[in-house]
């Protein structure tokens, strides 16, 4: 057997092993989704049967739906990586029109990836700081102590920092 087969046999074999990073995602992401239905029920739940016990019935609402929306944009990045990981690496022959996906979905290269999913973790973070927000905000009230106060301003600095870093980065331009 020589060079050139073995790395055939090893470059299959690798593409072949991406498929479980593909499937296993997507399951994730059917997983996140179902997770976020079960939020934005009880949302419906906790609206209709005003049993919220020390919130508001409308800041508990609004808690679930805002874990519901954290649920979903999670989905929707494991999808992405998903779909993205499929592309690039199980069948990178295909062109766009021959997969019969949009434009803005197309990846067209790793780099295209790790930028569009540095993004939407950023605002996956976002949306968790304003959970975090309203809930810290309903427990306690707005006169936080300043320890409270600090703990709670660190994870929009750290947002605030990552965007900036991936702006500096800018991994891949985009082209869309």
């Amino acid at each position: 057997m020589d060079t050139q087969q073995i790395e055939r046999k090893v470059a299959i074999g690798a593409r072949t092993a991406t498929l479980f990073a593909v499937a296993a995602s997507t399951v994730g992401a059917l997983l996140m989704i179902f997770i976020g239905v079960e939020e934005t029920v009880q949302a419906f739940t906790t609206r209709i049967t005003q049993e919220t016990g020390d919130l508001p019935t409308g800041d508990a609402t609004a808690i679930h739906l805002i874990s519901a929306l954290d649920r979903f944009l999670m989905a929707i990045v494991l999808l992405y990586f998903a779909y993205g990981i499929y592309v690039l690496f199980v069948r990178p022959e295909d062109t766009r029109d021959d997969l019969g996906v949009p434009r803005w979905l197309y990846v067209e290269g790793i780099g295209q990836l790790k930028q569009t999913l540095a993004e939407v973790i950023i605002i996956v973070l976002f949306v968790l700081f304003l959970r975090v927000t309203v809930e810290t905000f309903v427990a306690q009230g707005p006169d936080l102590p300043w320890q409270a106060m600090f703990k709670l301003v660190t994870l929009p600095i750290s947002i605030f920092l990552l965007a900036a870093a991936l702006k500096l980065a800018q991994l891949h331009p985009k082209s869309r």
